[in-house]
């Protein structure tokens, strides 16, 4: 008895050995990184119009004092949602959101813009990236699982590689995607051909006027800074009476005080454009801060003093700020929300359809009003 005991705990051991060990394995293969000591990537082609950068990290005050309201406002729509009902006295567990657990984190967004003949500019690309400190292993292996089901319908999306690296493009009817990942960093694009240029080496030249605007992220700094952008040269405001400016950059701070106060520096737009120029009023102020934080409500935008002053360096300054930014945020996920769920659910949107045609009374229609045909058919005439 003690030596099958003790052959069935060996074969058990060697069972297990096989089974952690091809774990192991595949999660090696799917979490390792695909191209070491590449170098970083470029990724501003020269045509882009806006880019923003949300650099978070683990000790910043302003943060966590967002992360600790988002808590209480999850709490209180729990509360409100199971008010009045038996789950009301139920300690319901939940988790916490934490700043420790995605931070330290950068993300990147670029966006391209063509100019058309009514001088709206309408967008041609655009390029993500994300710089990850924790949880990349997960990132790396959920691609890379997604990949592999993608590959097995050529019609969804398919692979290739660009100097070494694979890349998935994922493609549907209206949007197209590109996803790679590199060391630490995941990559995407609206594209395959963004994406092979966004891969190329960081000594990739730059065009002089987006130089300038990134040279200016020194002079914009605020302390403790949470994020940056830009805006290319361009036209904001309305047809009537629009704004021409020469590019502008932006330092974004969030404070304690549920706050996102705001630097800019605007640039001229030269004197082609001198009857549209920035003249540095309340009213010019909010529109560029408005093309700089896009989707924030014009009337929640607070331009500190009468507006823009010029300083020691390049173009004209102003700052501001945004009250109760975790109160906006939660509208904004709230209204996201509610737009996923109508479209997955068919519920019926705010706006009434058009109304339906009024029926036909003759008897060869197809319409509801006309006779149901039943029995032997009438002979044709």
């Amino acid at each position: 008895m003690l030596r099958f005991l003790a052959g069935c705990a060996v074969v058990i051991l060697f069972l297990g050995a096989i089974v952690v060990g091809g774990a192991l394995l595949i999660g090696w293969r799917l979490a390792r990184d695909e191209a070491p000591g590449r170098a970083r990537e470029t990724f501003f082609v020269g045509d882009e119009a806006r880019y923003w950068c949300l650099d978070l990290k683990p000790d910043d005050k302003g943060l966590a004092a967002l992360f600790a309201r988002f808590d209480e406002i999850n709490d209180a729509t729990r509360r409100k949602m199971f008010r009045g009902t038996f789950l009301e006295s139920f300690p319901l567990p939940h988790r916490r959101a934490r700043l420790d657990d995605v931070a330290p984190l950068t993300l990147e967004l670029a966006l391209s813009t063509r100019g058309e003949p009514s001088g709206l500019p309408l967008p041609s690309g655009w390029a993500a990236r994300g710089t990850f400190s924790r949880g990349l292993f997960k990132v790396r292996a959920g691609l890379k699982l997604m990949r592999y089901l993608v590959s097995r319908d050529p019609a969804k999306g398919g692979t290739f590689d660009v100097g070494g690296l694979t890349v998935t493009e994922l493609h549907d009817e209206d949007a197209q995607l590109a996803i790679a990942t590199v060391g630490n960093r995941v990559i995407a694009t609206s594209g395959a051909s963004r994406m092979r240029s966004v891969l190329q080496p960081s000594a990739a030249p730059q065009s002089a006027r987006l130089t300038e605007l990134r040279a200016l992220r020194e002079k914009v700094s605020i302390d403790g800074e949470d994020g940056w952008g830009f805006v290319a040269p361009m036209r904001l405001g309305g047809l009537s009476k629009p704004i021409a400016i020469g590019g502008a950059t932006a330092a974004f701070d969030l404070n304690e005080r549920d706050e996102l106060v705001f630097r800019v520096i605007v640039l001229d737009a030269g004197s082609i454009d001198e009857e549209n120029a920035f003249r540095g009023s309340r009213e010019d102020c909010t529109v560029v801060a408005s093309a700089l934080l896009p989707g924030v409500p014009v009337g929640a935008i607070e331009i500190d003093g009468e507006g823009a002053t010029r300083g020691d360096h390049p173009g004209i300054a102003f700052s501001g700020r945004i009250s109760g930014v975790s109160t906006h945020l939660a509208e904004l996920i709230g209204r996201a929300t509610e737009l996923r769920t109508r479209g997955r659910w068919g519920t019926p949107s705010a706006t009434p359809p058009p109304p339906s045609p009024p029926p036909s009374g003759d008897p060869r229609s197809e319409t509801p009003s006309a006779p149901t045909r039943e029995g032997i058919p009438t002979p044709g005439r």
